[in-house]
């Protein structure tokens, strides 16, 4: 059934004469008679009462307006899905993230969300690592990037249909020049961080008999170790620009395991068109040689 002719339908049923619905639809009065005579041949009924001063729809007239405006109401909800789609415009994505990566990787990956899905909106969560992955099974955030664990060097990364690794981070211990000739204090994340179990399980048996303090995050721990108080493990990214000036010493030997990051997602609460840009994400990696201290990108993120 021709749209145009419903859409005049509609508008003669909102107007008092035929004139004053041509005027509106910017039609001659001619051809609005033509479109609900049209209509009327199509539906074998008459749908305007015939004579009257003003228009009066008929009892199937009243019935047809009905249906309709549903129809064009349909229309118009089909044609906005379409467009948002066609403009990749989804619904806002919640992604959490550990605190290190929310200030270390998240900026990257959030310019490359935006570079491959320039109308993707999203909302930050702040979580450990048990928090998100909760969170993210239960759907109440749709991804979040998590530090998952350690890699022994040359095993591959796990990687799933809800799951990407994204970054393999080299762990360091480092000091001011004193504390690591020195070292007193062993600085720590707390419970459930991967840098705190590299920390206690790896460096406190290095070290001996030193004292250990829970400072908090990787950044906790950063500034602590930066204030002279002790030695501590972070992401070698944390601190680069501290040991190329000599601020901070990476202690040695450092031969610590790397920590791995990765993307998790929920696919019943991600959007169904987001999810192919996720699946494609990979490590710089397998693209690219490494560079010392941080060895992962994903495809288009930078480190």
């Amino acid at each position: 059934m021709d749209v145009q002719r419903l859409e005049t339908f509609v508008a003669v049923a909102q107007s008092n004469t035929l004139a004053e619905a041509a005027e509106r639809l910017g039609y001659a009065r001619s051809t609005v008679t033509s479109h609900l005579q049209a209509l009327e041949r199509a539906l074998g009924a008459s749908l305007l009462e015939r004579g009257a001063s003003v228009n009066r729809l008929t009892k199937a007239g009243t019935r047809f307006l009905e249906y309709a405006t549903d129809i064009l109401d349909k229309l118009a909800q089909a044609q906005a899905a379409v467009s948002a789609a066609a403009e990749d415009r989804p619904s806002t994505l919640s992604i959490g993230a550990t605190a290190s990566l929310c200030t270390y990787r998240l900026p990257s990956f959030l310019r490359t969300l935006r570079r491959l899905m320039p109308n993707l909106e999203t909302q930050i969560f702040v979580g450990s690592v048990a928090q998100l992955r909760d969170q993210v099974g239960r759907g109440e955030l749709a991804a979040a990037l998590i530090n998952s664990g350690t890699l022994s060097t040359g095993v591959r990364a796990a990687e799933g249909d809800d799951r990407r690794h994204l970054w393999t981070d080299r762990a360091v211990l480092v000091g001011t020049p004193e504390s690591v000739a020195r070292p007193e204090r062993l600085l720590v994340t707390a419970p459930g961080c991967v840098y705190r179990d590299i920390a206690e399980k790896e460096v406190l048996p290095r070290l001996g008999r030193v004292r250990v303090q829970q400072v908090g995050s990787v950044d906790g721990v950063k500034s602590s170790v930066l204030g002279g108080m002790g030695v501590g493990v972070v992401p070698a990214i944390a601190v680069g620009p501290q040991l190329e000036s000599g601020q901070l010493t990476e202690m040695q030997p450092s031969a610590l395991s790397p920590v791995m990051s990765e993307l998790i997602w929920n696919a019943g609460v991600t959007p169904a068109h987001v999810i192919p840009h996720f699946q494609l994400l990979r490590p710089p990696g397998s693209l690219q040689p490494a560079r010392p201290g941080t060895s992962c990108v994903t495809s288009g993120i930078a480190s």
